[in-house]
């Protein structure tokens, strides 16, 4: 079930509207780096960061300590190639699906176990593994939302997504 919405937030159609992968695939390569003003981030940025956080999840699955994000909260930008723009989002989409497999023979009896003791909104900590996951579905969801805007923003005329 878990698995199922992390797939669907990611792949498949969930119920806010177009997949993560939907949105990306639609994305001009050009388009990728560009920043309406100095206080937004670039869809490429957010993709950058959306992956920053699931590998965090997948090593906390792992059983590894909650840290920030080993690539960073907002990893740096290597370049600006078309190919570059296709690693990166097939990095989101591997790094989901190991994650997804994982969750998958994770036992169901952890689920309930807190992730790395007290609460810190800075690490994501204190949640249950299972509250955890549901933040990172939360997550994809709200920056999926944001590079849509972000879209309509920098390519009026991609008209890809009208809701």
């Amino acid at each position: 079930m878990l698995q199922e919405e992390l797939l669907r937030s990611v792949f498949i159609d969930p119920w806010h509207g177009a997949s993560l992968k939907e949105i990306l695939e639609n994305v001009l390569p050009e388009k990728v780096i560009i920043k309406p003003d100095s206080n937004t981030h670039s869809i490429i940025e957010i993709t950058l960061h959306i992956n920053s956080w699931t590998e965090e999840v997948l090593s906390r699955f792992n059983g590894n300590v909650p840290y920030t994000p080993v690539s960073g909260d907002w990893p740096v930008i290597e370049n600006d190639t078309p190919q570059y723009w296709q690693d990166v989002k097939q990095k989101v989409y591997d790094t989901t699906n190991k994650l997804i497999a994982v969750i998958d023979k994770f036992p169901e009896s952890k689920l309930n176990e807190i992730v790395g003791g007290g609460r810190n909104a800075a690490l994501g900590t204190g949640f249950t593994f299972y509250g955890m996951t549901l933040g990172l579905i939360q997550h994809n969801a709200y920056h999926s939302g944001q590079i849509s805007l972000l879209i309509k923003q920098i390519d009026p005329l991609n008209q890809q997504f009208s809701h």
